[in-house]
């Protein structure tokens, strides 16, 4: 059996980190994967500089400290929402060193394919880095106007409604001819549209509808997801399924225990075990 572990949406939280190292030690995963949100928030030019020293300086620490405490287990990530883009560039300068990038590519591990995604539908939060229409076609966000960054800084930005690309759906397209989707295990940050894994405080589904026909057309046999820190508890549940695929969101809520899932990727649907959460 090869155990793998995956949890999302630390937020800079270093205790948190330290859970993952410690579980990663006491466990020894073949892959511990964190599907986004890795910096603490915080918005404006002072916000991405300080992510970034986060970036350079913690995470790379920390990757140091897994490698060193757990050399067997590789550690996948990719960047969320609440990361600034302008420090994507710190993700690939370290990819291949102290961690496999997941975003907008297919890695394998052990014969095991996983591919990422970073891009959610577009929140009310003001941060528009990640952030992309659905499929083209009419929808009607909270908030189109926001902040993007490039070099260091970020500069005021607003989604056209009348020209809507990229899309998420495009870009779902192109990764699946990276490999057969049937045969993935899928990272995405934002959980698929109308599940158990997708439901805000206020009880609405705000997951990814292109998402979500993706995984109906492919059907890969998991999907891991975040974003909706709080849906396991909304809901009671960190699972559902969109015909054979097995979708998950562990969230990362209210509880002061890393929230996070183990499994087996030749097995997800019969091995999966929640952190915090029972079912």
């Amino acid at each position: 059996m090869s155990e793998w572990f995956f949890t999302s949406d630390l937020h800079g939280q270093s205790d948190f980190y330290e859970q993952a190292l410690a579980l990663a030690v006491e466990r020894r995963p073949r892959a511990l994967v964190i599907g986004g949100d890795l910096g603490p928030h915080e918005g404006g030019d002072g916000g991405v500089r300080r992510q970034r020293l986060f970036l350079e300086g913690f995470l790379v620490e920390f990757a140091r400290r897994l490698r060193e405490a757990a050399p067997e287990t590789e550690l996948l990530l990719m960047p969320g929402n609440d990361d600034w883009g302008a420090n994507v560039d710190v993700f690939e300068r370290h990819d291949g060193e102290w961690w496999r990038s997941l975003h907008d590519r297919v890695v394998l591990v052990d014969g095991v394919l996983v591919a990422g995604l970073s891009f959610v539908p577009i929140t009310p939060f003001g941060m528009k880095d990640w952030e992309r229409w659905e499929d083209g076609e009419p929808e009607s966000p909270l908030r189109l106007a926001g902040y993007r960054s490039e070099e260091g800084r970020s500069f005021e930005f607003a989604f056209d409604p009348e020209q809507r690309t990229p899309t998420i759906a495009g870009a779902l397209a192109d990764l699946a001819e990276c490999s057969d989707p049937a045969k993935t295990l899928y990272v995405f940050h934002s959980p698929a549209r109308d599940t158990r894994c997708d439901v805000t405080m206020t009880r609405h589904h705000v997951g990814s509808r292109a998402i979500r026909a993706f995984v109906e057309r492919h059907q890969p046999p998991l999907v891991l997801s975040g974003h909706i820190h709080e849906s396991p508890r909304v809901t009671g549940h960190w699972r559902d399924t969109i015909g054979r695929t097995v979708v998950v969101n562990p969230g990362q809520f209210g509880h002061p225990k890393l929230a996070g899932v183990w499994f087996d990727p030749a097995r997800p649907a019969e091995t999966l075990r929640h952190t915090t959460h029972g079912g």
